[in-house]
C-alpha cells in the first residue's frame, strides 16, 4: 500500500519530519524531558536503587509511595537505565517517533477522509491541514510529551476501527499490531482507555444484530485487544495493591476531581493546584486538617470526597463552572508547556466554528444531512474527552484527542452537502 503513494508525499513528508525535528530542537536542544517525566525518571532510580517504587515529597520531605503517574513509563525508563543508556538518547529516540508520527497522522486522516468518499485532493489537503494544526505541530506537538505518540496512534487506529464496521476483515498480524497500539497508547495516557473502550463497545453493539461471520470480523480483534489491555495493566494493578493495599492503575482521579469542583476552579487546569500558599491549597488544607498524615492513595479519597461534597453543597456554582468548562473546550485556547497561560490562535478559532457548525447543520437535517453511523465512531474520541472535562477540567493536552473530528468533520460534512447539491441538480 505504501508503495501506491506518489512521490511528492515521500518528498512532503520528510519535509514534515524534518520540520517537526527542528521545531522539537528548538524548544529543547537539551534534549530534557517534561516535570512528569523527571518525576518518573526519579522513580526510576529509586526502583534501581533499592529503594522501591517512591518519590520524594518536598512537603513531608521524605520519600513516599507513588502511584500517581502512569507506571509503564516508570518500567521503561528503568530498563534504560539499567542498560546504562544517557537519558538524551531516549529523548532524541522519542523524537524521532514523534516526528514520523506527524506523517502518520497525516497519511491516515486523509485515507480516513477517502474512507469518507472526499475526493482526493481535498482529502491530503485535510489530511495535512490536521498535521499542521497549532496544537498537533507546535503547542503539544514540538513538545516532549507522549500525547505526539499516542495522536498519530489514535488517527490510525479510528481508520483500522472504520475499515471493521464496515465489515472488511482484519488479518491477524494487523489485529496484533491494533491490540498493541491501543494497549501501549493506553500504558501511556490511561484516560484513553475510556476512549478506546467506547469505541470497541459501539463497534460491538452495532454487530450485535449481524450474523456470525460478521460479528466476528469485529469480536476477534476486540476480544484479542481486551486481553492484551487486561494482561499488561494486571502488573500495575498488582504493584500499587502492593504499595497502597488496593487495586488502582492511579492515585491521579481524587486530585484531578477536586481540581475541577471547587470554588476557585475556572474549569482549567490549575497550574498551581498543589502549592499549599496560593488560595486552592490553603482551602484544602482548611477542609482536610489530617491532609499531612495520608498517605497517596488516602490523600486522594480524602479530595474526591471534598469534591463530592462541594458538589452536592454548591448546586448552583457547580452549573456554572460546569458552563465554564463548555466553553473552555471549544475556546481557541492552546496548551503551552513553558507558560502559566494558554494561548489563542485564529485557525484554532476557525476550525473550532465549523466543527459546531457542521454538527448544528447536521443534527437539524439541513439539505438532507444526518448522521451516519461512521460518524459515531468518528466522534466517539471528542465526546469521551469532552466528558472527562466535565467531570474533571478542561486540559488541553487531553483535547489534543477531540482535535482529529475537530478538523475531519467540517470537511466530511461539506462533501455530503457536495452531493447532496450534485444530485439535486441532476435530478432537475
Amino acid at each position: 500500500m505504501l508503495r501506491r503513494l506518489p512521490r511528492w508525499f515521500w518528498l512532503l513528508a520528510a519535509l514534515l519530519v524534518g520540520l517537526r525535528l527542528g521545531l522539537l530542537w528548538h524548544n529543547n536542544p537539551g534534549l530534557e524531558w517534561n516535570w512528569d517525566e523527571v518525576r518518573n525518571g526519579r522513580i526510576a532510580e529509586n526502583l534501581l536503587q533499592g529503594r522501591g517504587y517512591v518519590s520524594y515529597d518536598a512537603v513531608h520531605q521524605q520519600l513516599r509511595p507513588d502511584a500517581f503517574h502512569a507506571t509503564f513509563p516508570v518500567w521503561v525508563y528503568a530498563a534504560w537505565f539499567r542498560l546504562g543508556l544517557p537519558r538524551h538518547y531516549f529523548t532524541a529516540t522519542a523524537y524521532l517517533l514523534m516526528a514520523i508520527g506527524g506523517v502518520v497522522t497525516w497519511l491516515y486522516a486523509q485515507r480516513t477522509l477517502r474512507w469518507y468518499r472526499v475526493p482526493e485532493r481535498p482529502a491530503w489537503a485535510g489530511g495535512l491541514l490536521l498535521a499542521l494544526y497549532p496544537s498537533v505541530l507546535w503547542y503539544i506537538g514540538a513538545w516532549f510529551w507522549y500525547e505526539n505518540l499516542c495522536l498519530p496512534a489514535l488517527v490510525w487506529g479510528t481508520y483500522q476501527l472504520l475499515r471493521l464496521l464496515e465489515g472488511r476483515p482484519m488479518p491477524t498480524a494487523k489485529a496484533w499490531a491494533l491490540a498493541a497500539v491501543v494497549v501501549v497508547s493506553c500504558l501511556l495516557r490511561g484516560y484513553l482507555l475510556a476512549v478506546y473502550g467506547l469505541m470497541f463497545a459501539y463497534l460491538l453493539w452495532r454487530s450485535r444484530r449481524q450474523g456470525w461471520a460478521a460479528r466476528a470480523v469485529v469480536w476477534r480483534p476486540a476480544v484479542l485487544t481486551l486481553l492484551l489491555t487486561l494482561t499488561l495493566h494486571l502488573p500495575v494493578l498488582l504493584k500499587n495493591h502492593r504499595l497502597f493495599g488496593v487495586y488502582i492503575l492511579s492515585t491521579q482521579p481524587g486530585f484531578e476531581l477536586l481540581q475541577g469542583h471547587n470554588s476557585v476552579s475556572t474549569g482549567r487546569f490549575m497550574f498551581d493546584w498543589d502549592e499549599v500558599d496560593k488560595p486552592f491549597g490553603r482551602w484544602v488544607q482548611q477542609q482536610i486538617p489530617q491532609l499531612s498524615s495520608l498517605d497517596q492513595y488516602q490523600e486522594s479519597q480524602a479530595r474526591a470526597r471534598l469534591a463530592r461534597t462541594w458538589i452536592t453543597t454548591h448546586p448552583a456554582a457547580e452549573v456554572g463552572l460546569l458552563g465554564r468548562k463548555l466553553g473552555a473546550f471549544f475556546s481557541p485556547e492552546n496548551f503551552v508547556a513553558n507558560d502559566y497561560r494558554t494561548r489563542y490562535h485564529p485557525l484554532t478559532a476557525a476550525v473550532h466554528l465549523t466543527f459546531l457548525l457542521s454538527l448544528v447543520v447536521t443534527a437539524l437535517r439541513w439539505r438532507g444531512l444526518r448522521f451516519q453511523p461512521a460518524d459515531t465512531l468518528l466522534l466517539l474520541p471528542t465526546v469521551t474527552v469532552l466528558l472527562l472535562s466535565l467531570v474533571f477540567f478542561v486540559g488541553y493536552r487531553w483535547r489534543l484527542f477531540a482535535e482529529p473530528a475537530f478538523v475531519l468533520f467540517p470537511l466530511i460534512t461539506w462533501q455530503r452537502l457536495r452531493l447532496a447539491t450534485t444530485s439535486r441538480t441532476v435530478s432537475s
